[in-house]
C-alpha cells in the first residue's frame, strides 16, 4: 500500500502531456500585413505542414504572384519540402530563399500544375520568402493556389510564426496547420475586398447539390469520389487530401506510397466514398490500409486500370502497401535444384573414383 501511495504521488507531482496548441490571427488583412501563428506544445519528430491556399482575382491580368514575406519559425524543419499546386494555368514556378541561398522550380501545364521540391534543412529562424507565379490560362477570372512548407519539427516546443502576404490586394488566404497529416487549425483571412467568394481548395471540387464531390492530394496521386449528399461532419468545399508522415509501419508490409490524411477528420461518407491511389508498376500483392487506434489496418480494395481503389465511410490518414513479392520462378528452381544438382555431381564424381580402382 506504501509503494502504491508513492506511485499515485509521483503520477501527480508529473506534468500532463498537453496537445498541440495553435491560434491563428488576425482574420483579416490589406495586402502585406503581417499573420501570426502561435504555437503551442509541439514535440520533436513530429511532421508539421504550414498550407497557405489562396484565390488571387486577375483583374485582366494574366500572370499572378502570391508570397510569403519574411516568415519568421521558431524552430527548425528536417528533410523540409515546399509543394506548390495551381489552377487553371498554363505555368507555375516555385522559389524559396534565406538571403544565402535561392531554391525554384518552374514547370509548364494545362489546367493543374503541381510541384514539390527539397529543401536543406531549416534552422530557426527566418525564410526571407516562399514566393509561387505562373501564368493563368486566357479565359480564367482568378487562379487557385496552394503553397506548403513542412519538415519534421526539431527545437523549442512554443512560438509564434510570422510573415507578410503579398502579390494579393484582393483575395483570400486559408492559413492551415497540420500535425503528423492532421489538421490542428484552419483559418480563412480576407484580404482587402475580394468580389468573388471564396472557392473549394486546390485538388477540390464540390458544386452546387447534385454534383459529385471530388479531391485530390497535391501530388496528384490520391483522388477522393463522393457522392452527392454523402458529406457529413464537414463541408464539401473543406475537404482536402493531405499528405503525411508515414510511421508504425507493420514489419511485413512494404510502402508503395506516404500517408495521406482525407481531412477533416470528423468527415463522414453515409454511402461509401471512393479512394484511389495511382499504382506505378508495383510489384507484390498491393493492398489500401486505414491507420486507427495506433495501427494500421487492411480495408478491401481493388485494381481498376492503373489505380488502386477502395470503399471509405470516414477520413483519416490512408495508404498503399503490399506484401513483400515473391521471389522470381527461376530464382526459386535455382535454389532448389541447385543443392540437388551439386549433390549429383559428387555423386558421379565419387563413383568414377571407385570404378578407377
Amino acid at each position: 500500500m506504501r509503494y502504491l501511495i508513492v506511485l499515485i504521488a509521483i503520477f501527480l507531482l508529473m506534468p500532463m502531456v498537453s496537445a498541440v496548441s495553435v491560434t491563428i490571427t488576425p482574420e483579416e488583412i490589406g495586402e502585406g500585413d503581417t499573420v501570426t501563428i502561435l504555437i503551442s506544445d509541439l514535440p520533436d519528430g513530429r511532421v508539421f505542414a504550414l498550407r497557405m491556399e489562396s484565390a488571387i482575382e486577375l483583374h485582366g491580368r494574366s500572370d499572378f504572384t502570391y508570397q510569403a514575406n519574411a516568415v519568421a519559425i521558431p524552430f527548425g524543419l528536417n528533410t523540409p519540402r515546399i509543394t506548390l499546386v495551381a489552377s487553371p494555368v498554363t505555368r507555375a514556378g516555385i522559389e524559396a530563399s534565406d538571403g544565402d541561398t535561392v531554391k525554384g522550380m518552374t514547370r509548364l501545364g494545362s489546367g493543374t500544375v503541381t510541384i514539390s521540391e527539397s529543401l536543406g534543412s531549416i534552422p530557426a529562424g527566418t525564410i526571407d520568402l516562399l514566393k509561387a507565379t505562373g501564368i493563368a490560362e486566357a479565359d480564367a477570372d482568378s487562379v487557385h493556389l496552394a503553397l506548403e512548407l513542412s519538415g519534421t519539427k526539431t527545437g523549442p516546443a512554443s512560438g509564434e510564426i510570422t510573415f507578410g502576404i503579398t502579390g494579393v490586394s484582393d483575395g483570400h488566404a486559408r492559413i492551415i496547420v497540420l500535425v503528423d497529416g492532421n489538421v490542428v487549425n484552419d483559418q480563412l483571412v480576407t484580404i482587402g475586398s475580394p468580389v468573388a467568394s471564396l472557392p473549394s481548395g486546390p485538388g477540390v471540387s464540390a458544386g452546387a447539390d447534385g454534383d459529385t464531390v471530388s479531391a485530390a492530394s497535391l501530388d496528384g496521386k490520391v483522388r477522393l469520389l463522393a457522392e452527392p449528399g454523402s458529406v457529413s461532419g464537414a463541408g464539401a468545399k473543406d475537404l482536402r487530401i493531405i499528405q503525411a508522415d508515414l510511421r508504425d509501419l507493420p514489419t511485413a508490409w512494404e510502402p508503395l506510397s506516404g500517408a495521406y490524411s482525407i481531412s477533416p477528420g470528423s468527415v463522414l461518407f453515409t454511402s461509401p466514398a471512393t479512394i484511389s491511389f495511382a499504382m506505378n508498376g508495383d510489384p507484390g500483392a498491393p493492398f489500401i490500409a486505414r491507420y486507427d487506434g495506433g495501427e494500421w489496418q487492411i480495408i478491401p480494395s481493388r485494381i481498376e486500370g492503373s489505380n488502386l481503389v477502395a470503399g471509405i465511410t470516414e477520413g483519416g490518414q490512408y495508404a498503399m502497401m503490399s506484401y513483400p513479392p515473391d521471389p522470381p520462378a527461376a530464382e526459386k528452381s535455382a535454389g532448389g535444384l541447385a543443392p540437388l544438382v551439386i549433390a549429383g555431381l559428387a555423386g558421379l564424381l565419387l563413383l568414377g573414383v571407385r570404378r578407377r580402382r
